[in-house]
């Protein structure tokens, strides 16, 4: 068995290669500098069963910590066949890892190691791969060099817990201002703010970062998760504040992949804030259709809100021009063209049903309120607003319709 996340690397290699010039060899094979199946007797064994053996010494190097990226040179080999299932010789280039992210076995050695230092290592199956694989997998052997390091940002002391003075925001989420900001303004939900953030678990392991990406977000508070959305709007320029929260409460029923279990550390720094357009008001009736709403054949309620000029709807296979503000029925806005600045254009085939009902009914000019239920809307699917939808929309354009080759930008 190969880790996962080598066996991708090692497929990549494999296809680069050139079958009429590769026949009759297995391509990318790199002879082991010691016995696969017997470490040399001067080898070292940790608790976890890990064995390493140096072959290049740097003390004077520094060493990575267990959130850092390391940038390495490696082979590894399968000591049944004596294979190389993958090799950062056929790229040319070492490779990029995140401590933080990967098996056990490998995050351990590389601490073990300077940079500028070269080992091998006899990774045994419990701490080989980040799950437990089927079979009856074997401890597999690498030789690893270690290139470069890039730092993460620095373990909290007090990742795990709130200390006893922490200040509370209104929902009584915990935090404490790691530096003080230099701005007057706090962002309001619909500007635009760009910011760094970090997380880590309550036993220090970053599973989420922006720092180290050297790309920081930018986005709306509204569209970040309840928690977030209220840090950012009470912080100002240059602030840079650590809070902690439950992570159920943070993903706010929205599963996020990678997010672990349990009490979660976050430090956010506000870098930006760029002022937004006024979004609409929350319509009076969002929390449900009023009586004098109509109704669709599949569902749909509406009601007029401003009248057009009257004139040809759009069909089911139009594309349309239209701005737009989206609720959820306790009236939280989860998008809005109004805000952008920006009309929204896209195909009503192959969208969301919800739409096409609705502004099927609708000529240029309209504006309508719509109530979309949950089975004509996102149909509970993660990561998006759930149950009954409300939508403002203004028609502003019918247009020819397009090939499906080139579909045009939803909402």
């Amino acid at each position: 068995m190969r880790p996962s996340w080598l066996v991708l690397l090692a497929l990549v290699a494999c296809q680069k290669s050139d079958p009429k010039h590769d026949a009759g060899k297995k391509p990318g094979q790199v002879a082991a500098p010691y016995d696969l199946k017997n470490p040399p007797p001067d080898a070292v064994k940790t608790a976890s069963g890990l064995v390493y053996k140096k072959e290049i010494v740097n003390d004077a190097g520094p060493m990575p910590h267990k959130n850092d990226t390391v940038v390495i040179n490696y082979s590894g080999w399968q000591p049944t066949t004596g294979d190389t299932f993958f090799t950062t010789k056929t790229r040319g280039q070492p490779m990029p890892l995140n401590l933080a992210t990967a098996p056990p076995g490998f995050t351990e050695a590389l601490q073990l190691l300077h940079q500028g230092e070269k080992a091998m290592l006899w990774v045994p199956p419990q701490i080989g791969y980040k799950t437990p694989p089927q079979g009856t997998p074997e401890t597999l052997v690498y030789e690893v060099e270690l290139v470069e390091i890039v730092p993460a940002p620095a373990v909290p002391s007090d990742v795990g817990a709130p200390p006893d003075g922490a200040e509370k925001t209104k929902s009584e989420i915990p935090y404490e201002v790691v530096r003080p900001g230099t701005g007057k303004d706090k962002p309001r939900p619909f500007d635009v703010v760009t910011f760094n953030y970090t997380g880590w678990d309550s036993d220090g392991r970053m599973f989420d970062t922006t720092e180290m990406k050297k790309h920081p977000a930018k986005v709306a508070p509204f569209r970040q998760s309840p928690p977030f959305e209220e840090m950012l709007t009470n912080m100002v320029g240059g602030e840079r504040r650590r809070f902690w929260i439950d992570a159920a409460k943070m993903q706010a029923g929205k599963p996020v992949p990678g997010m672990p279990t349990g009490q979660l550390c976050y430090e956010v720094e506000l870098l930006q804030i760029e002022k937004g357009a006024e979004p609409p008001p929350v319509p009076p009736d969002v929390g449900k259709p009023p009586a004098d709403a109509k109704k669709t054949p599949r569902g749909v309620f509406y009601k007029v809100l401003k009248q057009g000029k009257g004139g040809v709807k759009p069909t089911p296979h139009d594309t349309v021009k239209v701005n737009y503000t989206g609720w959820t029925t306790d009236g939280k806005m989860f998008d809005s063209s109004v805000i952008r600045n920006e009309p929204a254009e896209f195909s009503l085939q192959g969208g969301m049903l919800g739409w096409t009902e609705g502004i099927t009914q609708m000529s240029v000019g309209d504006k309508f309120r719509f109530w979309i239920p949950e089975e004509l809307a996102y149909k509970g699917a993660p990561g998006r607003p759930q149950g009954m939808l409300v939508f403002d929309f203004e028609l502003l354009e019918i247009k020819p319709t397009v090939s499906n080759d080139h579909p045009p930008k939803k909402p």
